[in-house]
């Protein structure tokens, strides 16, 4: 399982509110004046994902030593299933189908909205794939996650710098840099939607 990162709910609760809503007049029958905020929603939750272990890597990744990340708009039903996504970043390296996969392996309870009753939601989402070759170096392993470490707690990744952020000063002989991009939320209204594949027939 890769390491997602929760990062916007986009499930907007309403507001009526006594201030910046004019009276409604000439309706015969009693009017009823609402104030406040309507209440709040729940967003939903992942339930099956592992944060310390990294995703699966294609191989040109592997050769290419890339530090990258997909981010995807996930869009979840009323059972918190992912129904389709959209990639906002693409990773690159032939991991496209990669991270297609790991998304759609993703469970969530639902989102609920101010009745605590199940809603549709969309959630953007990131999968990160750490230098191959870093993890083996520092973690061991391949499969795990830069771990939490020190006082404060940071990941033990912290020092290697963003892509674009200058050059190393480390001496390494095999230097790495971060993405430390940002999801692009305008791809949000353009990204083509994937559908979830549907299930193969049982035989």
């Amino acid at each position: 399982m890769s390491r997602l990162a929760l990062m916007a709910l986009f499930a907007a609760s309403a507001v009526a509110s006594a201030d910046d809503t004019p009276p409604i007049r000439d309706v015969p029958g009693e009017v009823i004046q609402i104030e406040g905020r309507a209440p709040s929603t729940t967003p939903p939750k992942p339930t099956n994902f592992v944060k310390t272990k990294a995703p699966p890597y294609s191989e040109r990744a592997i050769l290419s030593d890339a530090w990258t990340k997909a981010w995807l708009l996930l869009e979840l039903d009323e059972t918190g299933a992912v129904t389709r996504i959209k990639f906002l970043n693409k990773p690159g390296y032939d991991l496209e189908q990669i991270a297609i996969a790991e998304a759609f392996k993703l469970k969530f309870t639902p989102a609920l909205d101010g009745a605590k009753q199940p809603m549709r939601s969309a959630l953007v989402w990131e999968i990160e794939w750490p230098s191959a070759y870093w993890l083996s170096t520092f973690e061991g392993t391949r499969s795990k996650m830069p771990a939490v470490v020190g006082f404060p707690p940071r990941r033990r990744d912290h020092y290697v710098p963003c892509r674009g952020s200058g050059p190393w000063a480390m001496g390494s002989i095999r230097p790495t840099y971060k993405d430390c991009s940002k999801p692009d939320l305008s791809q949000i209204k353009t990204a083509p939607w994937i559908e979830r594949p549907a299930p193969e027939p049982r035989r």
